[in-house]
């Protein structure tokens, strides 16, 4: 299946300009044509607050989020905090937004930390068009739901339900399915 990227608009969030001409050479080549790097997350911060739930052109899709970034202004060190204030924050501009983060260090822990700041998915680097290209799928075509309980709020964490899981339901919906 083909996928039309045309339309969306992706917020990157990555402090090495080197980098950055590779995030346009996979992005533009996925067929993003509407693309946006900041520097660090202060400044992605304001592009969200600036874009983040109007409808149309300027709405922010999808965020690309490098997880080690310089410490920014107020309390976002990195990445993750700017995941952290997204999905948290009452004045958050868009607390459902779908976030990628991007490492290179991955470990059990650290996929763990990422997935309790509420990221939807994780890109490891070094980066490739076909890894990217899944995660923008996973984000967009097959958004998960929303959740929120003992501290957490992002996406649910399971990415489908087991026909044959014996085990007790947590949810009312988990019965029904």
């Amino acid at each position: 299946m083909v996928y039309d990227l045309s339309q969306i608009h992706v917020l990157v969030v990555d402090q090495d300009d080197h980098v950055t001409s590779t995030w346009r050479w996979l992005l533009e080549g996925l067929g993003v044509a509407r693309w946006q790097h900041v520097p660090d997350a202060a400044a992605a911060w304001k592009v969200l607050c600036a874009h983040g739930i109007r409808s149309g052109r300027d709405r922010v899709d999808a965020l690309i989020c490098r997880w080690e970034l310089p410490a920014a202004e107020g309390d976002l060190s990195d990445g993750l905090d700017l995941i952290r204030r997204l999905r948290n924050e009452p004045a958050s501009p868009n607390p459902f937004l779908p976030a990628i983060i991007v490492t290179a260090t991955i470990t059990r822990e650290r996929v763990r930390e990422a997935l309790d700041a509420g990221v939807n998915e994780l890109l490891v680097l070094p980066l490739s068009a076909k890894s990217l290209e899944i995660r923008l799928r996973e984000v967009i075509d097959k958004p998960r739901k929303f959740v929120r309980g003992g501290g957490y709020f992002g996406p649910d964490r399971r990415r489908f339900t087991r026909p044959d899981y014996p085990g007790p339901f947590r949810r009312a919906e988990d019965a029904e399915e």
